[in-house]
Parts: C-alpha cells; sequence; structure tokens
C-alpha cells in the first residue's frame, strides 16, 4: 500500500440549511491506500473540515492533479477532429462508432471551444453559424443556419465526469493521433 497526501479543498458555497456564507477552506490528510482514488475516499472519511454542502476537490500533493475516478473498462481518453472544424478536441470514447464514426464525449472546456469554433466558421448563404453554452441549462447549443432547428448537447455524467457528446451521433468524428 502507498502513502498519500490528499489535499482537499473545499470551495466556498452557502451552507445548506442556514443559507450562511461559508468561506474556502482546505487540508492536507496523509492516508495510506491501493490508488489515489481510494487515497480520496480515505482522505475525505478521515479529514476535520466538513463539508457542509460545498463542493470538495481533492488533489494528489505529490503531482498537485486532481484526483479524479479510474476510467471504467473501455472509457478511454481521445483526441478528435471533425471535418468543417480546424481544431482538434480532447475527450473521451467508449470505443463506440455510429455509421462508422467516433463517438466522443468532452469535458465542458473542450465543448465550449467545440461551439466557439463551430460559430467561427464563415457565413454560409443563409446565415452564420450559432455556438454557444447555456449554463442556466447546462447545454451546449449549435444551430446551422440552414435549419431553423438548434442542436441541444446536455451534460452526461460517466465515471463521475461531466462531460458533453457534441455532435455524437450526428457528426463524422474521427479519433486524431494524440
Amino acid at each position: 500500500m502507498a502513502t498519500y497526501d490528499i489535499r482537499l479543498v473545499y470551495e466556498a458555497g452557502p451552507d445548506p440549511v442556514t443559507r450562511e456564507p461559508l468561506g474556502r477552506d482546505d487540508e492536507v490528510v496523509t492516508v495510506a491506500a491501493d490508488s489515489p482514488w481510494e487515497a480520496r475516499s480515505r482522505a475525505l472519511a478521515s479529514a476535520t473540515t466538513r463539508a457542509m454542502g460545498r463542493v470538495v476537490r481533492a488533489y494528489d500533493l505529490a503531482t498537485g492533479e486532481e484526483v479524479r475516478p479510474p476510467l471504467s473498462e473501455g472509457f478511454r481518453p481521445g483526441r478528435f477532429r471533425v471535418d468543417g472544424l480546424d481544431g482538434t478536441y480532447d475527450g473521451f470514447t467508449r470505443g463506440e462508432t455510429w455509421n462508422g464514426f467516433a463517438v466522443p464525449y468532452f469535458p465542458l472546456a473542450e465543448a465550449r471551444r467545440i461551439a466557439a469554433d463551430f460559430a467561427a466558421q464563415p457565413p454560409n448563404p443563409d446565415g452564420q453559424p450559432i455556438g454557444e453554452y447555456d449554463a442556466d441549462r447546462d447545454v451546449v447549443r449549435l444551430r446551422d443556419p440552414s435549419s431553423d432547428d438548434w442542436d441541444e448537447t446536455p451534460r452526461v455524467e460517466i465515471d463521475g465526469r461531466s462531460l458533453y457528446p457534441v455532435g455524437a451521433h450526428l457528426w463524422t468524428w474521427e479519433e486524431a493521433e494524440r
């Protein structure tokens, strides 16, 4: 069993009962565990600070990386590209395909970048493409001016990660070299 120093960061937020503001706190907890994810669980269980409804993030002090849940069988990181957009985008895949094309899932920062790149395309005869993130509804919204419909991609939770399958089962995504 390895020893991990886990830094727990409690983000500022309201007390869920009294609505009193709670400040940001952090503490370091040293635990023995077989994996960083197990160390996170043990650190949370032995922490002296209580979350009190606040979001808690855990970081491996040795690497500075946020401790994330392990990926389930077949779920892996990938880099993706699609015709019509110049960039490549980091996301995740289960290896599934739709009509022979990749079905990617993106973290919010990449999903926003896809929306921005979509909106930055040159106008077509019907007008300017629109891409945006609607924070109130937690969806990525894209609209091709040749259509009256918006394509909306809501957030999905996979292995404890909030991801957005932008263009999945619709666009011709391909996996790119990492």
